[in-house]
């Protein structure tokens, strides 16, 4: 499974049968998209690692423009949701998606960031984010990374439960 950074914003908004034949070849089986087109499903035997640039060229092939991919197992996003702590009132858990792990300066950087309802709970690749009330309130709601910031795609928990219902 693929989450595609940015990729319904502004004029972006490829259709589903754009992504899916942009992706689609001998490595890649059963390609759909969900919600919005910014996750994208599909079989293969390849590792994530060698599955996102291969997308990624793909994609910008097709589009003629950067689209970061974070790419994920379905065992991976499970072992996520089972980290993923019961939401307490007004409560609501974000998933910060990374290409790996950005290390612990990176994690730092973001908490210093972070507003006195947020809290972040580093996994590597990931970041749980809880916050109370709505995310725009908090300032990483807009989460534009900065010169040399890591790069992110986030995800609420629900789609990342709901994904890997229908999917996994």
């Amino acid at each position: 499974m693929a989450f595609l950074r940015g990729i319904n914003v502004g004029n972006r908004r490829p259709k589903k049968d754009e992504l899916t034949a942009a992706v689609a070849g001998s490595e890649f089986a059963d390609v759909t998209t969900y919600q919005a087109s910014g996750n994208l499903i599909f079989e293969t035997g390849l590792a994530p690692s060698d599955v996102e640039p291969i997308l990624e060229q793909r994609l910008r092939d097709a589009l003629g423009y950067e689209v970061t991919c974070f790419v994920r197992t379905i065992g991976q996003l499970h072992a996520l949701l089972d980290d993923v702590p019961p939401a307490g009132p007004d409560e609501k858990h974000q998933i910060i998606f990374y290409r790996a792990d950005p290390g612990d300066e990176a994690h730092a950087a973001l908490a210093a960031t972070s507003g006195p309802n947020d809290t972040l709970r580093p996994r590597g690749s990931e970041t749980i984010w809880t916050h109370v009330g709505s995310m725009l309130e908090s300032p990483l709601a807009a989460l534009t990374p900065k010169r040399g910031a890591p790069v992110t795609t986030v995800r609420t928990a629900a789609t990342i439960d709901r994904l890997v219902t229908k999917f996994g």
